[in-house]
């Protein structure tokens, strides 16, 4: 084996969660060079993961289509991992005649796949870490899941010294980009801001590009001891600033992902997501949730009115930050 494609996730929390696949191929075939096919939002996370040589950024439309495949046709791969489980992401790898293809089944897409891996309910309910994993079965033993990590570079390690001097530091992400039935209550959120203050924190909220007024307004409400990072970082840098916090308060949404493969303690609020394939990896986390009976639904808005999220106190999210900044 000496060429290996990845066709990439395409959401930040999803692809921290691929993370230990892909350094399972580089451990399984060590001299091949390993490519990452991702959206170019994305591209900055594979620069952090040394078992990445090459990442190629890809966009939509017809015309950028048809200039990957013949890309990728010159590249002579002789393997493809497709992570996403639908026909379109398939159709690249299938299109530049890599010999082997290998996904999960479904989304009709058998006729594209060498190896279609099936999705049981086993894995279905079980953690994406081990999901992703299970596009080795085809190669023998799949290795058990370990927790992502995430290394960010100097520049980055750098940049988040310089903007959050001192400390100590605590980190808030109230946004939620894939919809707002994940999100807890922006106030709520900064009342947990002002009671991390009262103990002595700075305060550094989180989110991407569209998340930036509510940070804004999340970080003012707080007041003089809090900063809105929202939209100001690339993923480098935002995984480098969860870093230095000493715990990380946090929706169910990819810089909660981030947080865990930095090491650092979380908070994570779930409302319509299931804790059993989307928690944090690992052991440094505690998960905060109401039990109503229609969760987990995993709509992205809620039909009624949100007793998942609306009857979920602040005392109980602050209580489990507490475990954390005693």
């Amino acid at each position: 084996m000496k060429r290996i494609l990845v066709k990439g996730v395409n959401w930040l929390g999803d692809a921290v969660m691929t993370l230990p696949a892909i350094r399972a191929m580089k451990s399984r075939w060590p001299g091949a060079r390993l490519s990452v096919l991702t959206k170019g939002s994305l591209a900055d996370l594979y620069a952090c993961e040394p078992a990445v040589d090459e990442t190629l950024a890809y966009g939509g439309g017809f015309l950028p289509f048809v200039r990957l495949v013949g890309r990728l046709r010159k590249e002579n791969f002789d393997i493809a991992f497709v992570f996403p489980r639908s026909l379109r992401a398939s159709l690249a790898p299938f299109a530049s005649r890599i010999p082997r293809r290998v996904g999960f089944a479904g989304d009709a897409r058998r006729p594209v796949l060498t190896d279609a891996v099936a999705r049981d309910a086993r894995l279905l309910t079980g953690h994406r870490v081990a999901y992703y994993l299970e596009l080795l079965r085809p190669f023998g033993a799949v290795p058990a899941a370990t927790p992502p990590e995430i290394a960010p570079p100097a520049e980055a390690l750098a940049w988040a010294e310089e903007h959050l001097p001192g400390g100590p530091w605590a980190g808030l992400n109230p946004g939620a980009t894939y919809g707002k039935a994940k999100q807890w209550y922006p106030e709520r959120f900064e009342e947990i801001g002002k009671r991390l203050v009262s103990r002595g924190f700075r305060v550094a909220v989180v989110g991407g590009p569209t998340e930036a007024a509510l940070g804004e307004r999340i970080a003012a409400g707080i007041g003089a001891d809090a900063a809105s990072f929202s939209g100001k970082t690339t993923i480098p840098r935002l995984a480098a600033l969860i870093r230095r916090c000493a715990v990380f308060v946090t929706n169910d949404t990819g810089p909660m992902h981030v947080a865990a493969a930095v090491g650092t303690p979380v908070v994570a609020v779930f409302g319509p997501t299931d804790p059993r394939t989307t928690r944090p990896f690992g052991d440094r986390f505690t998960l905060v949730r109401h039990e109503v009976p229609c969760a987990p639904c995993l709509l992205r808005e809620c039909p009624i009115d949100h007793p998942c999220m609306r009857d979920l106190p602040v005392e109980r999210v602050w209580a489990a930050c507490e475990e954390w900044v005693r």
